[in-house]
């Protein structure tokens, strides 16, 4: 019997540090580009969201293994919370324009804090 419950415990540990990855998706380049100074992340936000079902469901840890901290995080009404990862260069950056819109990724994590909607606002 404890063999089985041994099994069972290292299968759920396995799958809870579980690393996320999108093939072909430069970690390095994004995680460099804090608030989108850089430019890298224009040029990565399609890969990011033609894979956007494989962040679905992912918990804040496994985001931030793979995106890095966001630039904001907002935390909203009944437990949800957003990341907010900046693409054009916000004012941080030497390379900002003041009345441009800026682009960004939005991750909102519902209460459980899963993420339950990718948006890339243009």
């Amino acid at each position: 019997m404890t063999k089985y419950i041994s099994i069972f415990l290292l299968i759920f540990l396995s799958y809870c540090t579980s690393s996320l990855t999108i093939d072909g998706f430069d970690k390095k380049g994004w995680t460099n580009d804090k608030d989108g100074c850089l430019g890298n992340r224009k040029d990565l936000i399609d890969l990011v969201m033609a894979n956007k079902e494989i962040l679905m469901g992912k918990d804040q840890n496994q985001i931030k293994s793979l995106l890095g901290r966001p630039d904001m995080h907002e935390i909203y009404k009944r437990a949800q919370r957003f990341y907010i990862y900046s693409l054009d260069p916000g004012s941080s950056c030497g390379n900002y324009i003041a009345d441009k819109k800026l682009a960004n990724l939005t991750l909102r994590f519902n209460a459980l804090g899963r993420v339950h909607e990718v948006v890339y606002y243009e």
